[in-house]
């Protein structure tokens, strides 16, 4: 369960979004779709945080609400009056609001049933202006604050050396392949005929998907394969958490209960510690492990059909709804084509007509990428408001089984079509 609420931020006036497993928000531009995104990833990285030090810390802090949120998505100018956003998930709850003063701005609550279910994720977040590593040459030595930009930069910087020239990684239905040319220090994408080219001078498309697939190949694989490329599995950062766990959950009460010389001691991480009994011990062992290990990524993805041919979106789709299945990774995009809702669809429909299609046909072959349509939400924006004439309740643009009914993209089709049978009306 994840419930965000967020009222009077930029274009948005009043929004409230029940997000499943596959989120998809749509509508025009300007209309508030990655202010929406931005919140959301905050909040995710927000209870992240809070759930690993197990305390609020910086965020009763007006600055470090500044640097995080503001600063880091780039929403200066967009808090107003009665700004404030919450948020709710089986583990925790909070809420920010601007219109209080400096150091109770933000409040919180754990969820006394949930709280110590939380898995740890790894939020990701890929801005529309990922090309950037295409068409400046020198993106490194570019300043670009401390933006998620900058941090999807870094991101970049940190996994593309994992797709070498023994281990070129394909990209898509576009046959062709990246890898990164350690020697010459270049990144390069391997051609259909098989013939290397340098990755600044491929495509606006090519350009746009590959700093998106690499990280994605990362997140959906690489980040479990063993390469220690973040700092999730420093043995001093796992001790801190430890001790936070440790802290808030089991040492409070511990010398009321019993003596110390009757305590269980028992090895986690890099020392000893002392509960009241063995099943203390080996509970805390595994909060330890899912508080230390990534156990799925937290994915909020700008505009992935950038520069790509519709076929090539639809391929996107469909290879998404396949690999987040690995880890049971959650995905959030903002999207301004209709063939990611088009693709989505048909990934929703097969999974309700799965038991119908016969083994060995071309749908059957898809079968990976069918979706339980219960685990996706689609919404459309307008006028600073979700809008939908289908779903009154929850506002998505679905109906009681899960499809995308009507929405933008279809009006302005609508629209696009009455226009031409009109100016057909003159045609001799």
């Amino acid at each position: 369960m994840k419930l965000l609420t967020i009222k009077n931020i930029g274009p948005i006036d009043h929004v409230e979004l029940n997000m499943k497993r596959v989120n998809v928000i749509m509508g025009p531009q300007s209309a508030g779709k990655s202010c929406i995104l931005k919140i959301a990833c905050f909040c995710a990285w927000a209870e992240k945080r809070i759930q690993l030090e197990q305390d609020k810390n910086g965020f009763s802090d007006y600055e470090f609400l500044k640097e995080n949120l503001i600063v880091f998505h780039k929403l200066d100018g967009f808090i107003r009056e009665g700004s404030m956003f919450s948020y709710k998930t089986n583990h925790m709850s909070f809420t920010i609001d601007f219109d209080k003063k400096d150091g109770e701005m933000f409040s919180m609550a754990f969820n006394k049933n949930g709280h110590w279910e939380y898995r740890r994720s790894r939020v990701a977040y890929i801005p529309a202006e990922r090309n950037i590593v295409a068409v400046i040459p020198n993106w490194f030595e570019v300043s670009l604050g401390n933006t998620n930009l900058k941090s999807f930069v870094s991101d970049w910087n940190m996994t593309r050396g994992l797709s070498n020239t023994s281990q070129e990684l394909s990209v898509l239905n576009l046959g062709i392949r990246y890898y990164y040319d350690a020697d010459k220090k270049q990144d390069m994408v391997r051609m259909a005929n098989g013939n290397p080219l340098n990755f600044a001078d491929a495509s606006s498309g090519v350009q746009s998907v590959i700093p998106m697939w690499v990280y994605l190949d990362y997140l959906f694989h690489k980040q479990y394969q063993g390469q220690n490329l973040n700092k999730l599995s420093i043995d001093a950062d796992n001790e801190n958490i430890l001790q936070h766990i440790y802290n808030k959950k089991y040492k409070p009460g511990l010398a009321k209960r019993i003596g110390d010389n009757q305590a269980y001691i028992g090895k986690i991480g890099m020392g000893k510690l002392a509960f009241a009994n063995e099943d203390e011990y080996k509970e805390c062992k595994s909060l330890f492990n899912s508080f230390t290990q990534t156990a799925y990524s937290d994915i909020y993805l700008e505009e992935p059909e950038q520069n790509l041919f519709p076929v090539t979106q639809v391929n996107l789709i469909e290879t998404l709804m396949s690999e987040m299945k690995l880890h049971n990774d959650s995905i959030f995009i903002a999207t301004h084509s209709p063939f990611i809702l088009y693709a989505l669809n048909n990934c929703m429909l097969g999974y309700l007509v799965k038991d119908k299609i016969e083994p060995g046909s071309p749908l059957f072959e898809k079968k990976d990428c069918w979706v339980n349509p219960k685990d996706v939400a689609v919404w459309e924006i307008r006028d600073g408001a979700l809008s939908s004439e289908i779903d009154k309740k929850s506002l998505t643009i679905q109906d009681k089984s899960g499809l995308i009914r009507s929405n933008y993209f279809d009006r302005v089709m609508k629209q696009v079509m009455a226009d031409f049978t009109n100016y057909i009306a003159y045609y001799d």
